[in-house]
C-alpha cells in the first residue's frame, strides 16, 4: 500500500519530487540550507532536528523550531500511535484516522483568529499539532533513536558545561558519571528539573552532611583501636579571610572536623588561641586517641605545642614534614652561589613570559611551556629550574632564530642579555648542580605531601636524600657542605622522638629487614647499613 507523504516535508521542503524508484522516498530541497537530498521522512526528520545520522544535520535551521521538533520526537509513547518511519501501520489504521481526525480538529480550531500571527509561529504550531509524531514509534524502539536520544543529551551537557564556565575535568569524575546514570534512570517525568536554588542551598546541603556524619561512623571506632592525629593548617579564602582548617587522621582515612575563623576584630593569631580550638577537637576525638598534633612551624604554632605537651604529655607536638622540607628549599635558595643562578633562571622565564613575541617565537620550538608558579607554591625553585631545563634546547634555537634577529627589539640591551645568558654554558652548569643537591629534598617533599604517606617513612627517606647529597658530584664541597648543614639544621628542628619509633616498627622495615625490637634508633650509621636505597624503592614500586 502507498503510504501518504509526510507533513514535514511540505512544511520544511522545496521543489519537492516523488522518486518513482523508491515508493517512500522524495527528492526535496531543505528550505533552510539549501541541499538537496533524496530519502523518506525519518532522515529528514534527521536533518531537520539538527540531530544529524543518516543524513547530515541542517545547520541553517532556527534553533527554536529545531528545538521545536527534537521535543516533538522525545514525546511520551503514550501520546503516540504506533507506526513505521512516519505512516501509519495497516495494523493501526483505524486508530490513527481517529486520532488524526481529532488532531486536524484542533490544528484547524486552533489557527482561527491566529491570522496575525506570523510564517514562522504558524509553521512551529503546525508542527506541534502534525502528525510528526507519526514517525516516532518505530525509531523509538530502535538503536538509532537511542543514540539520537543520547547526542541531543550530549548537546545539552555540552552547552551547560561551556555557558556555565564549567571545568571539562569534571567530566572524568565518578561522581559526574554517577549523577548522568541516576538522572538516565529516572526517565521521562513531567515538571521536574532536578532540586531547586533554595532546596540545595538549604535541606540538601543538611541532608548531605547527615549522610556523611552516618558513613564516617566506622572510623570513628577506628580511632580508639589504632589511635589518631590532630591536623591543623592555616590558609586565606578568596575574602582573605584568616582560616585555620582542623582534621583529624587515622589510617582509614582522614576526617574533617571543623574550620575556625581567626583574625576577627583585628585580634592576633596566638598560640593560646589556636591551642584553644585544638584543645577542644582532643576533647572531641578523645585525648587517650590522640597521638600526635601536627601543625605548621610558625612562632605561634610552637607556643601552641609547648601548652599542648605540658597539659598532656602523652600527645606529641609534630611540626609539618612538607613544611620544613619546603623551608629548607628556601633556605638553599638563600645560598650565594644558588641566589645568583635562580635570579638568572627567574630574569630568563619573566622575559619569555611576559614579551608575546618572544614567548610566539619560543613556542614555534617547543611543546612545552615555561612554568611561572606562585613564589607560595612548594618547591617553586625545583619547579622552575627543572623545566628551564628541560627547553634547554629550544631557548637557544629561539634567541638564534630569524624571527629573533628580524624582531624590532633583539638589539635592545635586555634582549642581548638574554640571549647572551640562553648561550652560556656556565648558566646552566649552575643550573644542574642546584638541581643536583636539591632534587633529593623534592622527591623527600613530595612523598611527604602525597596521599598515604607514613609517618614511619620520613626518617628513611631523610637519610637517603643527605645520602645523595653527599653523593652529588656537580657541586664543589664547599657547596655540599653548605647544602648539608642547612640540611642538617632543619632536621634537628623536624624531628621528634616519634619519628624514630615509627621508623622501628614500620612494617616494611620489620618485616623484610628483619629489624630487633632493641635496636637503637640514635645510630645513624647502623640505621644505614641495615635499611639502604633499595629498601625504598622496593616501597615505592609496591
Amino acid at each position: 500500500m502507498v503510504r501518504e507523504k509526510h507533513e514535514a516535508f511540505d512544511l520544511h521542503c522545496v521543489g519537492m519530487e516523488k522518486d518513482t524508484k523508491k515508493s517512500n522516498s522524495h527528492h526535496w530541497t531543505c528550505k533552510y540550507c539549501g541541499k538537496r537530498y533524496t530519502s523518506g521522512a525519518t532522515r529528514l526528520l534527521q536533518h531537520i532536528s539538527k540531530l544529524g545520522g543518516q543524513v547530515a544535520a541542517c545547520k541553517e535551521i532556527p534553533d527554536h523550531i529545531a528545538s521545536e521538533i527534537r521535543q516533538k520526537m522525545m514525546g511520551s509513547p503514550s501520546t503516540l500511535p504506533t507506526s513505521v518511519r512516519g505512516y501509519a501501520s495497516h495494523s493501526s489504521r483505524a486508530t490513527v484516522s481517529t486520532s488524526s481526525h481529532e488532531e486536524e480538529s484542533h490544528f484547524h480550531d486552533s489557527n482561527v483568529g491566529s491570522s496575525s500571527q506570523s510564517p514562522l509561529q504558524r509553521e512551529s504550531q503546525s508542527m506541534r499539532q502534525s502528525g510528526l509524531g507519526q514517525a516516532r514509534g518505530h525509531v523509538r524502539s530502535s538503536l538509532t533513536w537511542i543514540k539520537e536520544k543520547q547526542k541531543i543529551a550530549d548537546i545539552e551537557i555540552a552547552r551547560t558545561v561551556i555557558m556555565e564556565n564549567l571545568s571539562f575535568n569534571l567530566l572524568n569524575s565518578n561522581q559526574w558519571k554517577t549523577m548522568v546514570k541516576a538522572i538516565s534512570e529516572v526517565g521521562p517525568c513531567q515538571g521536574w528539573s532536578g532540586p531547586s536554588y533554595s532546596d540545595m542551598r538549604t535541606t540538601k546541603i543538611d541532608e548531605e552532611k547527615k549522610r556523611i556524619h552516618l558513613s564516617l561512623a566506622p572510623m570513628r571506632e577506628k580511632w580508639f583501636r589504632y589511635g589518631c592525629t590532630i591536623l591543623s593548617d592555616g590558609w586565606r579564602d578568596r575574602k582573605n579571610r584568616g582560616i585555620i582548617n582542623i582534621l583529624v587522621s587515622c589510617p582509614i582515612g582522614t576526617f574533617f572536623l571543623r574550620a575556625v575563623e581567626v583574625g576577627k576584630k583585628g585580634k592576633k593569631t596566638t598560640g593560646v588561641f589556636i591551642y584553644r580550638h585544638i584543645k577542644k577537637a582532643i576533647e572531641e576525638v578523645g585525648s587517650s586517641n590522640v597521638v600526635q598534633v601536627v601543625t605548621d612551624n610558625a612562632s605561634n604554632c610552637r607556643h601552641m605545642g609547648q601548652l599542648l605537651e605540658g597539659e598532656y604529655p602523652h600527645i606529641v607536638w609534630t611540626p609539618c614534614a612538607t613544611h620544613c622540607l619546603d623551608l629548607l628549599m628556601e633556605d638553599i635558595g638563600k645560598l650565594t652561589w644558588v641566589k645568583a643562578c635562580t635570579l638568572q633562571a627567574s630574569n630568563i622565564v619573566t622575559f619569555f613570559t611576559q614579551k608575546v613575541k618572544v614567548l610566539a617565537m619560543f613556542r614555534e620550538h617547543s611543546k612545552l611551556e615555561i612554568k611561572k608558579p606562585a613564589t607560595t607554591r612548594f618547591a617553586y625553585m625545583w619547579i622552575v629550574l627543572s623545566r628551564l631545563l628541560e627547553v634547554k634546547v629550544p631557548l637557544r634555537q629561539t634567541v638564534v632564530s630569524t624571527f629573533w634577529i628580524e624582531w624590532d627589539e633583539s638589539t635592545s640591551e635586555e634582549s642581548k642579555s638574554m640571549q647572551r645568558l640562553c648561550l652560556d654554558e656556565s648558566f646552566w652548569d649552575g643550573v644542574r648542580a642546584i638541581l643536583g643537591v636539591i632534587t633529593p629534598i623534592y622527591k623527600a617533599l613530595c612523598m611527604t605531601d602525597c596521599e598515604g604517606a607514613t609517618l614511619g617513612l620520613l626518617i628513611h627517606i631523610m637519610r637517603r636524600a643527605m645520602q645523595e647529597i653527599r653523593e652529588c658530584t656537580l657541586v664543589t664541597e664547599e657547596q655540599r657542605d653548605e647544602v648539608l648543614e642547612a640540611t642538617m639544621r632543619r632536621w634537628t628542628w623536624m624531628h621528634r622522638p616519634i619519628h624514630g619509633f615509627a621508623g622501628e616498627i614500620l612494617p616494611f622495615f620489620f618485616l623484610h629487614v628483619g629489624k630487633s625490637s632493641t635496636y637503637e634508633m640514635t645510630s645513624s650509621d647502623s640505621l644505614d647499613e641495615n635499611f639502604d636505597d633499595s629498601d625504598i624503592d622496593e616501597m615505592d614500586d609496591e
